[in-house]
């Protein structure tokens, strides 16, 4: 069929329209995919793959981006001021304590991406801030934020849940727009032997992508902070909801916590539980309602 009578005479608006059309389309498509491309940036890469077999080369490099930072931090010694300096000395000195700040620094920030366990380091710098959002937000009050999380989330403050909530969607986004530009420097990548203008696409895709997982790390940072403030302020909720007795102390806390936190990831029934089924409950008045 012959629709060039129909169209308009300059096809390229044409053009234009159905690959926007087709953007669309296929962004609404793959949006479900979104948290399965969060998770291969993050780092969890099926086993028998050939990623898998990268798995243990790439966290041993973090490990030890993660160790010399340490070392940086704890290890740098300070600069001794000289004896009756000179102008000149002085301004030397002082530039020596601004530079070694700066690498303590600079190696304080890296060493916070990671965890201080081993079992624990991701091969993705991605992974490995993420991964803290476990270690040191639920953890620290013996919880699984996994599992806590989605029970303690009715009782969130609106503008906790709204801001983690945009916060999710910012790295979800991100992460789409790195493997984006990656995918395009990928398939533009015979254009380099063109040697003109749009040599240029391949370089340009890759600043971009390279753009897009920075900010997709800052917005996990982010994300990291923001659930520490959820679970100091509402991880009691957790026990409150299952009707527990609240704890009085930080011990008593993180016992119950890590009781609470076996129950819900094995999946045994509350009355056959080890840990849990001889615990009173404590119920609110007129709940559960009187015979």
């Amino acid at each position: 069929m012959d629709l060039g009578d129909a169209l308009p005479a300059d096809h390229k608006f044409v053009a234009l329209g159905a690959a926007a059309v087709g953007v669309f389309v296929g962004g609404v498509l793959l949006r479900p995919f979104e948290m399965a491309l969060v998770q291969f940036l993050e780092g969890y890469w099926p086993a028998g793959s050939l990623r898998g077999r990268v798995f243990p080369i790439a966290v041993e490099r973090h490990r030890r981006r993660r160790d010399q930072a340490t070392t940086l931090v704890d290890g740098t010694e300070a600069v001794a001021p000289p004896d009756n300096p000179s102008l000149t000395q002085l301004a030397n000195f002082h530039r020596a304590m601004a530079r070694e700040r700066r690498i303590k620094e600079r190696a304080g920030r890296t060493a916070a991406k990671y965890s201080t366990d081993d079992d624990h380091l991701m091969p993705t710098a991605l992974g490995n801030i993420l991964k803290n959002v476990e270690e040191r937000t639920g953890r620290r009050y013996g919880l699984d934020v996994l599992s806590a999380y989605r029970r303690i989330y009715p009782s969130v403050a609106p503008e906790f849940r709204q801001a983690i909530e945009e916060q999710l969607d910012l790295i979800s986004v991100t992460s789409s727009l790195c493997m984006a530009f990656g995918t395009v420097s990928l398939a533009a990548s015979p254009l380099i032997f063109r040697m003109n203008w749009w040599t240029l696409i391949v370089p340009i895709a890759l600043a971009a992508s390279a753009m897009a997982y920075r900010g997709a790390q800052r917005a996990a940072q982010d994300h990291e902070e923001l659930m520490k403030a959820v679970f100091d302020v509402h991880r009691f909720d957790l026990a409150a909801a299952l009707h527990y007795d609240l704890p009085t102390n930080a011990a008593a806390e993180r016992e119950l916590n890590q009781r609470i936190t076996a129950f819900l990831i094995d999946h045994t029934p509350l009355a056959d539980h080890e840990e849990l089924k001889d615990e009173p409950l404590k119920h609110p008045e007129g709940n559960p309602p009187t015979v």
